[in-house]
């Protein structure tokens, strides 16, 4: 399924009421695990690992990218305006954004499922989570953008296994059963 595709079959599934229900539940569960910050897992002071990216991956794998962007995005200004620290800064809201639309085009309708999945990890945990990361930190606070790299760099080293286990455990259990809910 090329690119274009994805996009039209995406923004067709979210016609469908069914498909409406389950992204504002997956909507819902982003925002309750933004919200809640101490739902990390903390490698140490500087580096947490959180557990937001599952929705967003769990709607790019059955809703595609159109919905997983939404998600992505949504959840973020949800959280800001649920518990504000400090000023609204767009850029983390790009990031949302972009994190569920290399989930929704990498991993929706794909045969090559597990392949898919790594590489996504990569690149959104590469340019979203480093390059941007760091350069919203900069641009915000006036961090090193270097200093900001190499730790988020860490962090990522950290968590991309662990998310690509994660999103492996739930699209053998739980995705299986509401994609086939959604296809009724």
């Amino acid at each position: 399924m090329s690119i274009s595709q994805k996009f039209v079959s995406s923004a067709k599934l979210l016609k469908k009421p069914q498909t409406l229900a389950v992204c504002g539940m997956l909507l819902a569960l982003r925002i309750v695990i933004g919200y809640f910050s101490n739902l990390t897992l903390a490698i140490s002071p500087d580096i947490k690992i959180g557990f937001s990216f599952l929705p967003v991956a769990i709607a790019g794998i059955l809703c595609g990218p159109v919905a997983s962007s939404l998600i992505g995005a949504l959840g973020d200004i949800f959280c800001f305006l649920l518990a504000p620290m400090g000023a609204y800064f767009p850029g983390w809201t790009v990031n949302g954004l972009l994190v569920g639309l290399l989930y929704g085009l990498f991993l929706y309708e794909s045969k090559r499922f597990i392949p898919s999945l790594i590489i996504c990890e990569i690149v959104a945990g590469v340019f979203v989570e480093i390059a941007l990361g760091s350069l919203w930190l900069y641009i915000q606070f006036s961090k090193a953008f270097w200093i900001s790299a190499g730790t988020r760099g860490i962090k990522t080293l950290i968590a991309i296994p662990i998310e690509i286990a994660l999103i492996i455990l739930f699209e053998k259990t739980v995705i299986g059963r509401l994609n086939n809910q959604l296809k009724r």
